[in-house]
């Protein structure tokens, strides 16, 4: 039987984490959800308490986190979005070593954290490199238990339009579903696994690959 939980969640706005967090509230289980956030939410429930930090450079510098809290990372841009290679880095490895700080410190009992099918620091391609780099980071912190989650093209209703994105989802759904996996995850499977994952973590770090998910 699992235990109640208090999950603490970065990254709760954007596409995967927003539904992380709507799984996190729906869950009787949980019996606290904090989001770490820049901005305030646009809503309230009864189980969040925000912690709203406006410098993510001071993300680990954050008390108040309970001691075996289970911690979910959903940060993470684009380079477009971002504006230039420093700034995606400073979101997309700097942000998510400092919340895996935040977690080491708070004696997480479980990190679970989204990362990208390729994920290599050895990569020429610069996403994959930072996204390589940040596991490597996280796996250092050593955290009593880890789990990366590798998805590819992230498949959910966006706020503002992508229009590469729209082509490549077309396509990677005209693919035989065993091949879909490799190249596109569903958000709503992505972020129902990572709660799932949550209630039964073993020590040490895990791997799910895009083709695990679905």
């Amino acid at each position: 039987m699992w235990a109640p939980m208090i999950a603490v969640i970065a990254g709760a706005t954007g596409l995967t984490g927003s539904k992380i967090l709507r799984f996190l509230l729906e869950d009787p289980s949980i019996t606290r959800v904090i989001v770490v956030t820049r901005r305030s939410l646009s809503f309230q429930h009864p189980k969040i308490e925000e912690r709203v930090i406006t410098d993510f450079s001071k993300l680990s510098d954050s008390h108040s986190i309970p001691a075996g809290a289970t911690f979910f990372c959903a940060l993470g841009t684009t380079l477009k979005n971002a504006g230039s290679r420093a700034a995606f880095r400073a979101v997309d490895f700097d942000a998510v070593v400092q919340f895996g700080q935040l977690a080491k410190k708070s004696e997480a009992v479980v990190f679970l954290v989204i990362s990208a099918t390729g994920a290599n620091p050895d990569s020429p391609i610069f996403y994959n490199q930072v996204k390589g780099e940040t596991e490597q980071a996280l796996c250092k912190l050593e955290i009593k238990s880890t789990v990366i989650f590798r998805p590819g093209l992230l498949i959910g209703e966006r706020q503002e339009s992508r229009p590469a994105e729209r082509i490549g989802i077309l396509i990677s759904r005209a693919l035989p579903r065993g091949w879909i996996r490799r190249f596109a995850t569903e958000v709503e499977s992505l972020a129902h696994r990572m709660v799932e994952e949550a209630k039964s973590p073993n020590r040490g770090i895990k791997v799910i690959e895009a083709r695990e998910l679905g």
